[in-house]
């Protein structure tokens, strides 16, 4: 879904990027997407705080993971990403330790919205890619009927040019028939 998501253009993009903050940087969701995405989020139920375990286990697998991902970078653009996601890291345990719901909360929403926004973009283009491919077809059309004008245009300059080249070597089989003619007439006067 983050593909997705990273293609929304205009208003779209902007309210993606809204969804984003303090609370929940942009760059943890970038490096960890797939993560995010394969975790089940869904399954705890916010409104029972007897699963408060689970989304405590959530926030330290997403700590835990931001960490593993920190010490994976490396060279020199690895360097101050390192240091980011490791404050990432510290910042949401820090945050979200007492109150773990509230991270899940957050991811659930981001991830609901992203849906939604994406979900949105896509019809938006069905819509607008039926009537894209209708304009296209009318263009494709008019381009037929312009070759197919063109085509037989061609066609008629040729047999025009067919009919002058024969006229012009009748001229000339004429011309030198005369020549000849008026060549043994005059050898007659002699």
């Amino acid at each position: 879904m983050w593909i997705q998501a990273q293609q929304l253009q205009g208003n779209a993009l902007h309210q993606m990027q809204a969804l984003y903050g303090q609370h929940f940087p942009i760059e943890v969701r970038h490096y960890l997407a797939q993560w995010i995405e394969s975790q089940p989020w869904d399954s705890v139920d916010l409104d029972n705080t007897g699963e408060e375990a689970k989304a405590k286990c959530l926030l330290d697998s997403l700590v835990t993971e931001l960490q593993r991902k920190a010490q994976l970078q490396g060279g020199e653009d690895g360097f101050l990403l390192k240091i980011k996601l490791g404050h990432y890291a510290d910042q949401f345990k820090s945050t979200y330790d007492r109150c773990p719901f509230e991270l899940v909360r957050c991811i659930k929403h981001i991830l609901q919205s992203e849906q939604r926004l994406v979900q949105e973009a896509t019809n938006a283009s069905s819509g607008s890619g039926a009537q894209a491919m209708d304009t296209l077809s009318q263009r494709h059309q008019q381009i037929n009927q312009a070759f197919e004008e063109l085509r037989l245009a061609t066609q008629e300059t040729e047999n025009e040019l067919r009919k002058l080249q024969h006229n012009q070597e009748y001229f000339i089989i004429q011309y030198q028939e005369n020549l000849r003619i008026q060549g043994e007439t005059d050898l007659r006067h002699l």
